[in-house]
């Protein structure tokens, strides 16, 4: 049997050399956890075949695999979700937008988030604030895990397969809240991916040469959808800001730009 303390300390320097791991510790603490238990942290020790899963994952992502793939698994504002290849991973940062969403949401509101992925907004709303929450997904992949999710953790969301660019979905509805955390990033930024990033699917990365195509199909098209008090969140790129706040002008909203909890530009909301 091994030593959970010393196999931490060896997955910790293995990860550090030159695997392009932001946080080796962290990730070496995670990986043990997730195939040992939060007892093996504090003193215990880890069996073959408890060794033997460690060391393949340690294996996948010193070859650039994200954790969260790995797992198959990671949770978003508290609550559990499925991720794999195909959809997007969650993160911390887009946690602000269920946060605006509580602020502002009750029982009797709607939601809908387009662009959905792995359902993380919508399902955290929902179980959140009580609110109908609907999702907007294209892509088979991704598809697949938003359902699993809204299964996995009995959510009031109802999800649709559709072009999220299309506004005349769910007819006669109006939302208090559109929500997204779209395509955003560059052609530029594109081209200089983490490794971890380079496996998550393009479809959920690339936002245009520009990194506003989708702002500008999504904001126009929804605005309209707004209940009479209704407001719309998006998610953006830390420079994005201005340029998507003129897109809400342009689309007759009160924009504000909200900064995230590292202090960059990163939500953009509209008012009716």
């Amino acid at each position: 049997m091994v030593s959970a303390r010393e196999k931490l300390h060896s997955i910790t320097k293995t990860l550090a050399s030159g695997a392009g791991v932001f946080d080796p510790a962290f990730e070496a603490r995670e990986i043990i956890r997730e195939y040992a238990g939060d007892a093996a942290l504090i003193g215990g020790g880890l069996d073959d075949p408890q060794t033997k899963l460690i060391d393949a994952a340690v294996s996948r992502r010193l070859n650039g695999e994200p954790l969260q793939y790995i797992f198959g698994k990671w949770e978003f504002y508290g609550f559990p979700f499925y991720v794999g290849e195909g959809v997007l991973i969650p993160r911390p940062e887009t946690e602000l937008l269920v946060d605006i969403a509580a602020e502002r949401l009750g029982k009797n509101s709607l939601l809908i988030d387009l662009c959905s992925g792995t359902g993380c907004i919508p399902i955290s709303a929902a179980l959140k604030t009580g609110a109908k929450c609907y999702a907007v997904e294209l892509y088979d992949a991704a598809f697949s895990y938003l359902t699993r999710n809204i299964a996995l953790n009995r959510a009031d969301v109802t999800a649709i397969q559709a072009d999220a660019t299309d506004g005349t979905l769910f007819p006669g509805l109006e939302f208090d809240a559109v929500i997204s955390n779209p395509p955003y990033l560059t052609g530029t930024e594109m081209k200089s991916l983490m490794r971890e990033v380079a496996h998550e699917p393009e479809t959920a990365l690339y936002g245009g040469e520009d990194g506003l195509g989708f702002y500008r199909a999504l904001i126009p098209a929804w605005s309209a959808r707004l209940s009479e008090n209704g407001f719309m969140a998006v998610e953006t790129g830390e420079t994005q800001g201005p340029a998507v706040a003129e897109i809400m002008r342009e689309s007759g909203l009160e924009p504000r730009i909200i900064k995230d909890y590292a202090g960059l530009d990163r939500v953009v909301t509209g008012e009716k």
